[in-house]
């Protein structure tokens, strides 16, 4: 198979994967639980073409919103609260550009991005949403109460409701997924064939 119908079929598969993770932990309410931002990670490392690494986030996250907002309760597109989007996707892009840039896949690398990018999401959202919205003062204290609000986010007490199982294990899951079937993968096709004798 020649390189670029793999790495398409790399793409497509990544793009699946990402909506559906989205869809099945959004439908079990374990928000930002999911693959996109490990997606933007690994696209950025691994896609040899930068622009199609760009472009990967950015679809399966219009994709997985639109399929939620359409088939789902669960409302993607916020209405009065549209502007924070921008911020939800530029997070994402971010991540695609950080993993552009970095050399070496190996799984140290891989963790410290993943849980770094995990935060970059949560400073850029919540950023956004202080932005955005009047929830809170246009002040440095409201800016602080902002991302102490969106730490818990969810329900008190819910093991899945807190920023870093979500957000942070999140990413590092679904980057661990990806990155060690890239490297199965890798090292299953390249595997000389034994000859019959």
């Amino acid at each position: 198979m020649k390189k670029d119908t793999r790495e398409n079929l790399m793409i497509a598969a990544l793009i699946f994967l990402a909506i559906i993770s989205r869809v099945i932990t959004n439908n079990l309410q374990l928000w930002n639980f999911n693959a996109i931002g490990a997606a933007a990670l690994f696209g950025g490392m691994m896609i040899r073409n930068k622009r199609v690494a760009y472009l990967l986030p950015i679809l399966t996250l219009f994709i997985s919103d639109l399929f939620l907002q359409l088939f789902t309760n669960v409302q993607t597109f916020y209405g009065a609260y549209i502007g924070q989007l921008f911020f939800v996707y530029g997070a994402f892009l971010l991540t695609a550009r950080i993993a552009t840039r970095i050399k070496k896949a190996d799984a140290l690398t891989v963790l410290i991005a993943s849980v770094g990018t995990g935060v970059l999401f949560f400073l850029v959202t919540n950023f956004g949403t202080f932005l955005t919205t009047n929830l809170y003062p246009h002040t440095f204290s409201g800016l602080v109460s902002c991302y102490a609000a969106g730490i818990p986010f969810y329900k008190e007490g819910d093991l899945f409701s807190s920023f870093a199982l979500n957000g942070i294990l999140g990413n590092v899951f679904f980057s661990a997924v990806l990155f060690g079937a890239h490297a199965l993968i890798k090292q299953i096709s390249f595997q000389p064939k034994k000859q019959l004798a």
